[in-house]
């Protein structure tokens, strides 16, 4: 089993690239319940509003990110500004994650990570949010509910088969572990001179615990979102000559999965057998919760493009407005209701020209349908985007020397 090494910090080596790199991800990717809390995290706030320094210091060049994400946030800022009734306190936060994200792309641009270690970053990732899962259950299943070193504090919906890991619910874990999985094999193939790793080379020496915790994660941490996440994960090694034992594995899982009688599982091949006939009101009743993701895909795609609305957006959501989203069946993608089609435009402007290397892709449809193909006020959002961006800076630089 291969952990990351700690280097040893200074006050000095913490302003160092690749530590600051490695930090802005890794804070994004996770939430420590006892020491940010359950709502906006102190410890994110702070290293965001250092970012702008940071940036004078370190980044302060003209890059993609840069432009891309100027053009993203000013359009969002006269959007709400266009709508009256401006929640700066909105707009504000979200500025602080597109500069965040700025400083992180220069700081890879300056070559903050190199390839093996981003590599190992990802593995240590994925086997920490692995290993704090095991603890966890172990923990419920000798009865304590609350210890703050493996991320419990009495939540409201612990159970041996709902439990958070890293971050503040199980379904948050699900979205950072697919994309994280996905760029980690993507990394395998830079490896492999391009070449597909099948099924079988993951479970090597070199990869097999990095691939047991991520599948263990996605399988009891209890979430509906992980198996719509391993669905679309699986599509990764869909050819015509792995088909023949591709298909059986995932039908010996989904027997398992009936025969634990696992309702997240349940749950995600309702909601999917729902949104199928396109019938916003029948994925609602399939699944409250899941219809929240699902429902505001269905609406965009048959938005009224005669509407000024439908291109300007609503201006920015008040929380209460977005707490009781789940309720509502008119909802459109996050950045659609509040910035509009135009907000849209420019947000995909922003991740496919820095961040997802190619629109057909798996890596489309993880953004899609996990993370609503919306760049909002969420750091997990934010943490998966730092991942493909550091992936796409890899593959680009694979191809220019292949």
């Amino acid at each position: 089993m291969r952990f990351l090494s700690l280097p040893r910090l200074s006050v000095g080596k913490i302003f160092e690239d690749r530590i600051l790199a490695t930090i802005y991800l890794v804070v994004m990717c996770v939430q420590i319940v006892a020491i940010e809390g359950y709502g906006i995290s102190p410890l994110k706030v702070v290293l965001m509003g250092i970012a702008p320094f940071l940036f004078i210091c370190k980044t302060m060049f003209v890059s993609p990110a840069l432009v891309w994400g100027l053009l993203y946030w000013a359009w969002c800022y006269f959007s709400a500004l266009f709508n009256g009734e401006m929640r700066f306190s909105t707009i504000g936060y979200l500025g602080m994650f597109v500069i965040t994200y700025i400083v992180f792309y220069g700081l890879l641009y300056k070559e903050a990570f190199s390839f093996e270690y981003f590599k190992k970053l990802l593995s240590g990732l994925i086997i920490a949010f692995g290993v704090v899962l095991i603890l966890q259950q172990i923990a419920i299943l000798v009865g304590l509910r609350s210890f703050w070193f493996i991320n419990l504090d009495n939540q409201f919906f612990l159970g041996i088969d709902k439990l958070p890991s890293l971050t503040l619910e199980p379904s948050h874990t699900a979205r950072i572990l697919a994309v994280a999985m996905l760029c980690y094999w993507r990394c395998i193939e830079m490896t492999n001179d391009g070449e597909r790793p099948t099924i079988i080379a993951l479970f090597d020496k070199e990869h097999r615990w990095t691939c047991i915790f991520f599948l263990w994660s996605m399988l009891t941490m209890g979430s509906g979102t992980a198996f719509v996440g391993l669905a679309i994960l699986s599509l990764y090694f869909m050819r015509r000559k792995t088909l023949i034992y591709i298909i059986p594995i995932f039908a010996l899982l989904f027997y398992i999965g009936q025969y634990m009688g696992l309702s997240q599982m349940n749950r995600a091949l309702r909601v999917a057998q729902a949104a199928t006939t396109g019938n916003v009101e029948m994925v609602q009743e399939a699944d409250g919760s899941a219809a929240s993701r699902v429902i505001p895909i269905i609406n965009t795609l048959t938005i009224d493009l005669s509407n000024q609305d439908s291109w300007i957006g609503k201006g920015t959501q008040t929380k209460e407005y977005a707490a009781n989203s789940w309720k509502r069946t008119n909802n459109l993608l996050s950045v659609v209701e509040q910035y509009g089609l135009i907000g849209l435009l420019l947000c995909l402007g922003l991740v496919y020209i820095c961040a997802i290397h190619k629109f057909f892709s798996i890596e489309t449809l993880l953004f899609l349908f996990l993370l609503g193909f919306s760049l909002a006020n969420i750091a997990y959002v934010w943490g998966c985007l730092l991942i493909f961006t550091s992936t796409t800076y890899f593959l680009k630089r694979y191809e220019l020397e292949h």
